[in-house]
């Protein structure tokens, strides 16, 4: 049986279970944010097109357009099956299109957080058991972008790395345990970090595109979501969270929030300078072998305040840093922030989001440019990359449509290092992005 034909089985099964099981059963539960197919039995979609153009810089000017179709389904087992404290969550992605950022930016932080490859991909799913007022545990196949290093205010933000941010996706074999590659892991959750104090936790397999050779995509290597990678060591994660009360109404974001993070990987990692022997990676007599590295490790932090907050809206504003060892990363640290103003103008249910990031190649890779050039080949010293961008979120139906413009500027676009598709010796020249992201629920 073929990997998507395995994945047509399996979400037909889990969707189909439940929903025997309340066949004859007239009554229908709430559903927060979907549709409620069945007491206990939630469905949500979820339909994101981005059209963007580069209108200037990067690799060449033009259009690009991709879509993402989310398909969920949540399952209470208490209702549905009697198992007190349990819930089952299946997601499905459907991709399609041509992605900006290899084709028209080159840069490092990701043109449209819907990018991937195009296909038909299971996402996330779990099982979670609830511990009362201790917490929860959840299993399975995971996301950890789907819970850790989040800022609220971040949210409307089209460019991903005000999501997972590109110091960790660039960091990580396959980019980590995010869009659109989760993998196998386990979180635990204490206290409630979600709306007051705790702390989360997580192991996840690796490697979550599997073992594929050098020059694979590792989302053409897992394409259907169905590998269910146990390659690559692990990767864990934990961050600490606090911050005030949620509002009653539980529409906008906390009060103030601050979080405090770490990651490690146990897997092998290429040093960016030296060889086996110590040599610069650049000099002619190199062996060509890096210095290997028996870990990678990161640290972050994120903090958040909604400075005002009316009857018909609220500002927020964010700020995130990371940093980790610039002897096996290319990129050593990363800053970035914005803010989110909703209900500007009157109009309540709009949001003005802005975000700016900028990610600074650490100096043993710089060093490593600089040798490039002492041993003859003219080659850009890389530096950092600064991504801005400001967008409009028009709710064009409340609740199930929005119209999102948006405007991106790329300042020195991958840190200045070359791209074979434009000029293999010249950096990139600063890009200018527009674009238009509509955003469906059903």
């Amino acid at each position: 049986m073929t990997p998507l034909r395995r994945l047509h089985v399996l979400t037909l099964l889990l969707c189909a279970a439940p929903l025997a099981a309340f066949a004859d059963d007239g009554q229908q539960s709430s559903c927060d944010g979907g549709h409620a197919l069945a007491p206990g039995v939630c469905f949500t979609a979820v339909g994101t097109l981005d059209a963007v153009q580069n209108l200037r810089g990067g690799i060449r000017p033009g259009p690009a357009a991709i879509g993402l179709l989310d398909v969920a389904l949540a399952v209470d087992l208490d209702r549905v099956m009697g198992l007190d404290g349990w819930t089952l969550a299946v997601s499905a992605y459907g991709i399609y299109g041509r992605q900006p950022t290899p084709t028209r930016v080159g840069s490092l932080a990701t043109v449209s957080s819907v990018e991937a490859v195009s296909t038909v991909r299971l996402n996330e799913l779990w099982l979670q058991r609830s511990l009362g007022d201790w917490g929860s545990i959840r299993f399975g196949q995971l996301a950890a972008d789907s819970e850790f290093i989040a800022a609220y205010a971040a949210g409307n933000l089209v460019n991903a790395t005000f999501g997972w941010p590109v110091a960790i996706a660039n960091a990580l074999p396959g980019g980590g345990p995010a869009y659109p590659l989760p993998t196998l892991g386990a979180r635990l959750a204490l206290g409630d970090p979600d709306d007051a104090t705790g702390l989360r936790a997580a192991v996840f397999s690796g490697n979550p595109g599997e073992r594929y050779g050098v020059d694979t995509n590792p989302q053409m290597h897992n394409r259907y979501g169905t590998t269910f990678s146990t390659a690559g060591g692990m990767f864990a994660i934990a961050e600490a969270v606090t911050g005030g009360a949620a509002p009653d109404s539980g529409d906008g974001p906390r009060p103030w929030v601050l979080k405090a993070g770490a990651w490690f990987h146990n897997a092998g990692f290429d040093s960016v300078l030296f060889d086996d022997t110590g040599q610069s990676l650049a000099s002619p007599s190199s062996t060509g072998v890096p210095q290997r590295f028996a870990n990678n490790y990161g640290g972050y932090g994120v903090v958040e305040a909604t400075l005002w907050r009316g009857e018909d809206g609220w500002l927020a504003v964010f700020g995130r840093a990371f940093t980790q060892p610039d002897d096996r990363n290319a990129i050593a640290w990363q800053v970035d922030g914005g803010l989110a103003w909703r209900g500007p103008f009157s109009r309540a249910d709009d949001t003005l989001s802005i975000g700016v990031s900028w990610a600074r190649i650490g100096n043993q890779s710089r060093s490593f440019d600089r040798d490039v050039n002492e041993y003859g080949t003219a080659w850009p010293i890389r530096s950092a990359e600064t991504v801005i961008e400001v967008n409009y979120d028009l709710s064009a139906i409340k609740d199930r449509l929005s119209v999102r413009p948006f405007v991106q500027f790329y300042a020195n676009p991958a840190a200045g290092e070359p791209n074979a598709q434009r000029n293999p010796n010249q950096s990139l020249p600063d890009a200018l992005v527009i674009g238009l992201r509509l955003v469906g629920t059903l």
